[in-house]
């Protein structure tokens, strides 16, 4: 079947409904699960945080909320698998900025708003596009 990127529904709206409340800005936040042996992701569980760059053209996850969804996520036995973020009027592909922030393994989920549309990228030194299913 390949490597993909499993999203609950209400993970999924959870994202989505956070994008579209921080429209036109760029909202953010961290995706919690696992990743099994043949590379697939599991999300479990999405965290927001404040973007503390406040701009519609890019992204920084606050670190009191980086540091507070790092202890959360320990607490519940999981880890950090990813960081999501929306495109304000943009397409839901990585930009630039994201390719050079991008790091090796790390699952990113981007949304574009206000039309939605969600899609999953994980970094080998490109973007590599992950199909995503629900359960």
């Amino acid at each position: 079947m390949g490597r993909r990127v499993l999203i609950p529904g209400d993970v999924r709206e959870e994202m989505v409904g956070h994008a579209l409340e921080e429209y036109p800005g760029e909202a953010c936040g961290l995706l919690a699960g696992s990743r099994s042996e043949d590379g697939s992701f599991r999300v479990m569980a999405d965290y927001r945080t404040r973007n503390s760059a406040a701009s519609p053209l890019m992204y920084e996850v606050d670190p009191e909320d980086m540091y507070r969804v790092l202890m959360e996520v320990e607490r519940r036995g999981m880890e950090v698998i990813g960081a999501y973020h929306s495109h304000p009027l943009g397409r839901a592909v990585p930009s630039r900025l994201d390719e050079e922030r991008a790091h090796p393994g790390f699952l990113y989920v981007i949304i574009s708003v206000p039309r939605v549309r969600i899609r999953a990228f994980l970094w080998e030194g490109r973007f590599v596009e992950l199909p995503i299913t629900g359960r």
